[in-house]
């Protein structure tokens, strides 16, 4: 026989299952197709004492017409948010110039998962980061960072980071710096790993990558890219850092200064494994270093590697070794025009 009181006990037991505590909604939100409802849930998201997740809708373009605060289309990343991005985009559709994302230091921590980040702006001088500025630990997971800009002398096209910057399975594309890291600039700790940096463009050096600190950079591809001073692939300046199973070509350098038409090493202690420094190009007239420039006491360690078919428009279009010292081991340097290494021969490559 039914009864009652056995009926409304267990509605209400399964009421209290269902029913989720209020922080634990405030930290997975499933986030409806609008930019408002992004705007509010990044803003709800940094209140959680803990990690917070949000669920963006499935294909939606989230488009930001008006800034949420000075120089940016979100609020600021003060806690440690989760954007499952389900195949989304985030873009900036406004006369006004914002980047999307700002990550704040200590406390902000960011991961972007399956997501675009598109058309962001920074017009805010030094600070940087068209699409995004990361100030904490920036880590993207299988997304893509395209057509961004940082204006007015700011470095990082599509990203400037200062803090920690995780890129894996990612894409960062034709974006524009007027000052240097087209695609990426990082002045703090990058480790990238199997992610394309290509079609990005600097006024100054690092047209696909600007690298300060440290570097790890493994199983990617850096291509046509460009930059008019130096570094049109990478550009290493102070730092330490080694590159693995990675691909640099097709970039560009346009003016006779270092050169260095697919890696500028300056002033640091590089080391690349099993890397392809290929048809890369220093085209002023005089310019050296299409492949490799090595330059102001740097350190240069080439292993199983090889540095081909590059053009400089000054010898040596292979590897420009100027106060520094390069040590080769198991790798070719061959067929650069106009030769392969300068000034002087040192071991294992002959002009």
């Amino acid at each position: 026989m039914f009864r009652l009181g056995v009926f409304a006990a267990t509605t209400a037991a399964l009421a209290t299952v269902v029913a989720l505590p209020a922080a634990e909604a405030r930290a997975q939100q499933f986030v409806p197709c609008t930019a408002a409802a992004l705007t509010s849930a990044v803003a709800t998201a940094n209140s959680v004492a803990g990690p917070a997740h949000l669920f963006l809708s499935p294909g939606c373009t989230y488009t930001l017409t008006a800034p949420d605060n000075p120089g940016n289309g979100l609020p600021r990343v003060t806690g440690d948010i989760t954007v499952v991005g389900n195949g989304s985009t985030i873009r900036r559709q406004s006369a006004t110039a914002f980047r999307i994302f700002e990550v704040a230091a200590p406390s902000g921590r960011l991961t972007l998962n399956n997501l675009t980040v598109r058309g962001g702006r920074s017009e805010s001088g030094g600070a940087g980061g068209g699409g995004i500025a990361n100030h904490g630990v920036l880590t993207l997971n299988s997304t893509t960072v395209t057509r961004n800009v940082s204006a007015i002398s700011g470095a990082g096209g599509g990203i400037v980071s200062s803090g920690t910057l995780n890129l894996r399975n990612s894409t960062v594309s034709h974006n524009i710096s007027t000052n240097n890291g087209g695609g990426v600039y990082s002045s703090g700790t990058a480790n990238i790993s199997n992610t394309t940096l290509t079609g990005n463009t600097a006024k100054d050096t690092g047209g696909g990558l600007d690298a300060r600190g440290s570097l790890t950079l493994g199983g990617s591809r850096v291509t046509d890219n460009a930059a008019r001073l130096d570094g049109g692939g990478i550009s290493a300046f102070m730092l330490t850092g080694t590159v693995t199973d990675t691909l640099v070509q097709g970039n560009d350098t346009a003016e006779d200064n270092e050169g260095g038409g697919g890696i500028l090493n300056r002033q640091s202690t590089l080391t690349l494994e099993r890397t392809t420094v290929f048809a890369n190009r220093a085209v002023e007239t005089g310019a050296p270093g299409g492949g490799i420039a090595n330059v102001s006491g740097a350190s240069l360690v080439l292993r199983n590697s090889s540095v081909a078919d590059n053009y400089a428009g000054g010898a040596p279009g292979g590897i420009y070794n100027n106060a520094s010292t390069v040590s080769l081991t198991a790798t070719i340097v061959a067929d650069n025009y106009p030769t392969n290494c300068a000034p002087g021969v040192f071991a294992g490559c002959a002009d």
